[in-house]
């Protein structure tokens, strides 16, 4: 009887361990529901905006204007920003890496990500995603989350200019 109850009690501490290694893609639908993106669901394609859920917090990457300033944010699980529908999570594994492992990734990837290096098409919230989902479990995030920008890339004259260029700098400090 008593090994019984050390084996729940046991797996239960592993598994709160294991959900805090736990790593989530969620994903947002950025458009709102309609005929248009009915129709561009049924090709495979959508615009989205994804995030990575480490334990009790959301990840993710946009643009502003201030250099030297990190784009990365953190938001509330499946709440992401604001406008945003949230679509749906994709386990993504977990990762082998220490509490302290993971706040250095997170803190090293904070600076290689400035909100000035947004840019839609190449260097967007789904890249962000992918980088450190790769990171942290050495796995790439499904093609059909950033298909959209890579068709863009594909023919950026369907694109219009003013979504694409990066905002101007504004001088910091």
């Amino acid at each position: 009887m008593f090994n019984l109850i050390s084996k729940v009690f046991t797996k239960t501490e592993i598994s709160k361990e294991q959900e805090q290694r736990k790593i989530v893609l969620n994903v947002y639908d950025m458009l709102q529901p309609g005929f248009i993106t009915n129709f561009g669901y049924a090709l495979g394609i959508g615009i989205y905006h994804s995030g990575i859920e480490i334990g009790e917090h959301e990840y993710c990457f946009g643009g502003h204007d201030y250099e030297h300033v990190t784009g990365v944010f953190m938001v509330q699980p499946k709440i992401g920003p604001q406008g945003l529908l949230f679509k749906q999570s994709i386990h993504m594994g977990y990762t082998d890496l220490s509490k302290k492992q993971v706040d250095k990734v997170l803190q090293d990837i904070s600076k290689e990500y400035i909100g000035t290096s947004y840019n839609l098409l190449t260097r967007n919230c789904n890249h962000f995603s992918e980088e450190l989902c790769k990171r942290l479990t050495g796995k790439a995030v499904p093609g059909w989350i950033n298909r959209a920008a890579k068709l863009g890339t594909m023919f950026p004259c369907v694109i219009p200019t003013e979504w694409v260029e990066p905002p101007d700098a504004v001088q910091t400090g």
